[in-house]
């Protein structure tokens, strides 16, 4: 009898400390979310330079919101190149917690959808060779170029004289509009100043874009070719 009750009461405390246990992790537990995850890291710096995921909360993705996120997230198997709308649980952390660190952490519940992002094939280094009217437009026996970096919206080029750099303001599987464009200053003659007033018109016109094997094709908003560049590599 005697052992029976000591059983019984050791049941009893197993069963105390496994509710209060699940209490505890409960009490813990501060939200789920739905997050976007952008298609690449970026460089940030937190305790030291790291790369960060890009999120968004929301029902859309909009242009120029990403967000820096520091913590990672259990259970998460990152792949770049795809665009991840995942769903979270985010709980307090136990202490002791660094003062440089998040008290909150996260844990994947579930992967909404996986995309490929489309637009990472403008990343590359691209030739002019065609612009208006002008084929394969050269100045001083260098080819007119443009390299464009998607994931960290910019866009880096050599125009005819100068070279310029700037951001992407738009971007979608379609769409590219580029920002505002700064240049060099040097001084250059007639003919490289011809090709790079063109060059420049021609990217601030640019809307919609596409691309068929190793050429991308530059459009306005009508529908008008602008610019055909190969890539390079």
């Amino acid at each position: 009898m005697k052992n029976t009750v000591i059983i019984y009461l050791g049941i009893l405390l197993l069963a105390t400390m496994s509710c209060k246990s699940n209490q505890d992790m409960v009490s813990q537990m501060v939200e789920e979310k739905v997050l976007w995850i952008n298609s690449a890291k970026l460089p940030c710096s937190g305790v030291g330079p790291m790369s960060c995921l890009q999120i968004q909360e929301g029902y859309e993705i909009q242009e120029g919101k990403w967000q820096n996120f520091y913590s990672n997230i259990e259970g998460f198997d990152y792949q770049p190149g795809s665009i991840y709308q995942i769903k979270v649980s985010i709980f307090k952390l136990p202490d002791p917690i660094p003062a440089d660190a998040s008290s909150l952490g996260y844990k994947l519940v579930e992967i909404i959808s996986q995309e490929p992002d489309r637009t990472l094939r403008l990343t590359d280094i691209w030739k002019v060779i065609e612009m208006g009217e002008i084929k394969n437009p050269m100045a001083r026996e260098k080819a007119l170029t443009m390299e464009i970096n998607v994931s960290e919206r910019r866009v880096f080029g050599f125009s005819g004289c100068n070279t310029f750099r700037g951001g992407i303001a738009k971007v979608t599987e379609k769409e590219l509009i580029f920002g505002n464009l700064a240049s060099t200053m040097m001084a250059c003659g007639e003919q490289e100043n011809k090709l790079e007033r063109l060059m420049s018109d021609q990217l601030s016109a640019t809307r919609n874009y596409t691309i068929e094997n190793r050429n991308l094709f530059l459009r306005d908003e009508d529908g008008k070719l602008l610019m055909i560049l190969l890539k390079v590599d």
